[in-house]
């Protein structure tokens, strides 16, 4: 099982990671002489982050860490796991430069020694060390690096399909749902994946249709009304009623300004990120005509699965704002809760990564649509299945839009590509597979 917004994420920087993997080609795995499991003490399991708090998006990558430290707490008051209980020793901000990232990678594992990785940044420089040194990791998936190795699991698989041979269905079915008779892409130049993910947008709606009669893939981060002005004149004369970015929500909401000042109120927006209450509280109106695609279990339907309840319970507790980021971290938290438990009490990051592998369906007790790890590190297996839930803000809330009563995942097969976008099945949240 596949999540169909996997490739909606194509807002990250260009990523280098030749120099992890000249740097740290021969490094021998940590505790592999000893027979020391790294980050482990009788009492203790020691865990670090990486985040992108420093960002030219503005996304919250920090509350990735938090929501992490929320369910490590929340598994500590229970009394932890095998008589140990987690600890957060560090969150370093990579300021979303690729040598701090790899410095900030390199620190926790040979300084802080930590047994597991959570990782949510716009660069994965590290990623490459990370696998030679057989670190559990775990995170926001925006990047092709969650790829390299086994030991990386992003929130979402970590496959990403990019370019023109990659279905990204989630944008094309809004299209289609809000009758769209022509559309437009929009993608940040100086990003390649964000290119990418423009093109297979553009070959998606090629294929099922509206045409995609604008692919703009020249965006730069935080652009000016004068560098937008052609491609706003272009979308209003061509009648383009349906926008799907592959850039931030900011970004987005910029462009749409421009477009409402041009006398196109109505446009009708596509949004791959910027599910989060304080989203909402900060822009309000500037949201009515977007749709938010998401993998995990929209906050509004939390009454179909304890799991979301109890998220939300231990986020109300904090004071935290309920946000995708929280959610996934929570969620990265569990995963590796998880693989521990099933290894058993003389647990390793080689048998926890092992474990979690032979993992069909980890639906993160009911708040994401399941993810098969058995198959999500690599390409999309055949007659795999993507699902996304669908969000609209509907009188000033967030609300479940195209799903059924009880089962708010839409689901369509990826691989083969379907004949129809009209060909969905739709999901119950917990459920371990598409019927």
């Amino acid at each position: 099982m596949r999540t169909g917004t996997q490739t909606k994420r194509g807002l990250a920087l260009v990523v280098a990671v030749a120099a992890a993997v000249s740097m740290t080609g021969l490094i021998t795995p940590a505790g592999a002489q000893s027979g020391k499991v790294p980050g482990v003490t009788a009492k203790e399991i020691k865990v670090g982050a990486v985040v992108g708090k420093t960002n030219p998006t503005g996304a919250p990558y920090d509350q990735v860490a938090e929501g992490a430290e929320m369910y490590f707490d929340y598994v500590n008051k229970k009394g932890g796991i095998f008589g140990k209980k987690y600890k957060m020793v560090a969150v370093l901000d990579d300021q979303t430069r690729d040598s701090k990232n790899l410095i900030n990678t390199r620190s926790l594992v040979e300084e802080k020694d930590v047994f597991a990785v959570i990782m949510a940044t716009q660069t994965f420089a590290g990623a490459q060390y990370l696998v030679d040194k057989g670190v559990p990791t775990f995170g926001w998936t925006i990047q092709s690096e969650w790829a390299l190795g086994p030991n990386l699991f992003g929130d979402k698989g970590s496959w990403l399909c990019f370019g023109a041979g990659c279905v990204n269905w989630a944008p094309v079915f809004v299209a289609q749902k809000e009758g769209a008779k022509a559309a437009a892409s929009l993608a940040y130049g100086s990003s390649p994946q964000s290119a990418d993910c423009s093109k297979a947008i553009e070959s998606t709606f090629a294929r099922y249709g509206p045409p995609s009669v604008l692919n703009d893939r020249s965006l730069s981060f935080g652009f000016s009304a004068n560098d937008i002005s052609a491609g706003v004149k272009e979308i209003k004369d061509r009648g383009v009623g349906f926008v799907a970015p592959c850039m931030d929500l900011n970004g987005a909401i910029n462009f749409n300004k421009a477009l409402k000042q041009a006398g196109l109120p109505n446009v009708k927006w596509y949004a791959p990120e910027g599910y989060r209450e304080e989203v909402l509280q900060q822009l309000g109106p500037e949201l009515e005509n977007f749709t938010f695609a998401v993998s995990f279990l929209p906050f509004d339907q939390a009454q179909y699965s304890p799991g979301m309840k109890t998220f939300i319970a231990e986020a109300k507790k904090r004071k935290y704002a309920l946000s995708e980021h929280l959610l996934v971290g929570w969620q990265n938290a569990m995963l590796l809760n998880e693989g521990i438990k099933l290894s058993g009490k003389d647990f390793t990051q080689k048998s926890v990564i092992d474990q979690i592998n032979k993992i069909k369906s980890w639906t993160a007790d009911g708040t994401r649509a399941p993810i098969d790890w058995t198959t999500a590190h690599g390409p999309t297996p055949a007659n795999d299945t993507g699902c996304s839930a669908f969000v609209q803000v509907k009188n000033g809330k967030f609300e479940t839009v195209y799903g059924q009563p009880g089962k708010p995942f839409v689901c369509i097969k990826e691989n083969p590509w379907p004949a129809s976008l009209t060909e969905v099945t739709y999901l119950a949240p917990g459920a371990a597979e598409v019927k």
